[in-house]
């Protein structure tokens, strides 16, 4: 089990910090090389000045779409859980990115993660958290507007 929250630097004055329990949901769900499929969810936290503070994260649901190479978030679960949080945080909790794996040790974004997080920074003006989970790493970035952002840890 986890104590400690990743610390990761956005710039020179700002940071991302992930809560130890959202990091269990995501290695958690990384799985094994033989039986692998994708897995993913959302990233809920809230915007605190220049930084932003992961508190949650959803897991696979039953109606997303899970093959080895893919994950498409296609269960309501995900959109209800963040609405929940909302409500029950007075508003300050929220949807802030996403998550997925991939099946390989240091993972890296394909085109088609580009381009389903695109979408999202034309849609959504605050700047959102990207992870990618794999069997050795986790890659984080932070993106908005066109402009992607890896974070190191």
């Amino acid at each position: 089990m986890r104590n400690e929250p990743l610390v990761l630097s956005i710039g020179t004055d700002s940071y991302l910090v992930v809560r130890p329990n959202a990091l269990e949901t995501i290695e958690a769900n990384v799985g094994g090389r033989s039986d692998f499929t994708e897995a993913g969810g959302i990233l809920i936290g809230s915007y605190r000045g220049n930084h932003i503070e992961i508190v949650d994260c959803t897991f696979p649901k039953p109606q997303d779409v899970r093959r080895r190479t893919l994950f498409d978030r296609k269960d309501k679960g995900h959109h209800l859980a963040a609405m929940a949080a909302w409500r029950r945080s007075g508003k300050t909790e929220t949807f802030v990115g996403e998550w997925h794996t991939h099946p390989e040790d240091h993972p890296h974004y394909s085109a088609l993660d580009r381009r389903t997080w695109d979408n999202l920074m034309r849609r959504i003006p605050e700047p959102l958290v990207f992870c990618i989970a794999g069997w050795r790493s986790t890659w984080w970035g932070i993106g908005y507007g066109r402009l992607l952002v890896p974070l190191r840890q």
